[in-house]
Formats: C-alpha cells, structure tokens, sequence
C-alpha cells in the first residue's frame, strides 16, 4: 500500500506542476493524457501485484489439528511442540 501511496502523491505533483506550468499549451494537455495513461497502468500493475501478494490459502484448522493430534499419540512430537503448533494454528484461524 506505501507503494501505491507514493505514486499517488508523484502523480498529483506532477499534474500540479503541468497545470500550472502549461496551461494553455495543447501539447501539454497531450503530454498529460499520455502521463494519465502511463500513471494508470503502473498504478493497476502495483494494486495486481499487492492484491495477489495478499491471497492466502484457506487452513483448514481441524484437520490440521488432528495430524497434529495423531503425531502427539505416535510421540512424533511432544506435548510441547504440539501446544505451540495448536497455538500457531488457531492463530492463523482468527
């Protein structure tokens, strides 16, 4: 999200500095149509990659907890690990 807050605030910079700048020249409002275009596909590029980074897989917690639970039976692991596992897990759940 910084990223997207960033390239926010350069795009409102820069289109302030071409209004005032250039105001009545029709090649700059060009100039500006392709910077909103430019600015529109970097800004979706950075919100898709954000966007994706953020997807996670579903856990499914009870059938997590019931490995978890036959390796504390086969003593695989102890009871000490297995708590803080349960704890990890219904922590990814809430």
């Amino acid at each position: 999200m910084k990223a997207l807050s960033i390239i926010s605030l350069i795009w409102y910079v820069l289109n302030f500095f071409f209004l005032v700048a250039f105001l009545e020249s029709s090649e700059a409002a060009a100039g500006m149509g392709i910077l909103a275009v430019l600015y529109g596909l970097l800004f979706s590029i950075l919100a898709l990659i954000i966007s994706s980074k953020k997807k996670k897989t579903p856990v499914n917690v009870h059938e997590q907890l019931l490995q978890l639970g036959e390796l504390k039976e086969k003593n695989i692991i102890s009871e000490y690990e297995f708590d803080q596992k349960k704890e990890k897990l219904l922590s990814k759940y809430k």
